[in-house]
């Protein structure tokens, strides 16, 4: 039940070097910001004029980010391993 639970709630923040609670508010931003571009998509689709570019830069500023975060958090975690001693 043990390995269960790690896999389900805690393998993917430790690949990405995060806690749960980290992953948690990280993924909860994303969300959020994915539902205010499509809310500006919507409004686009209704009246074409509105938001002409709003999601794509929206989007477009997501996948930056996420790559930055994403790059940041594997770079610390390669020099954590890199100068933590290991012990003979």
């Amino acid at each position: 039940m043990n390995k269960l639970i790690y896999n389900a709630l805690l393998a993917h923040p430790a690949e990405v070097n995060e806690t749960y609670f980290q992953h948690l508010l990280a993924a909860s931003r994303f969300a959020l910001r994915l539902s205010l571009a499509a809310a500006a998509c919507l409004i686009h689709a209704l009246v074409p004029c509105f938001f002409t570019r709003k999601a794509s830069d929206m989007l477009h500023r997501l996948h930056t980010d996420m790559h930055t975060h994403r790059a940041a958090k594997l770079d610390d975690q390669s020099l954590n391993v890199a100068t933590t001693p290991t012990s003979n």
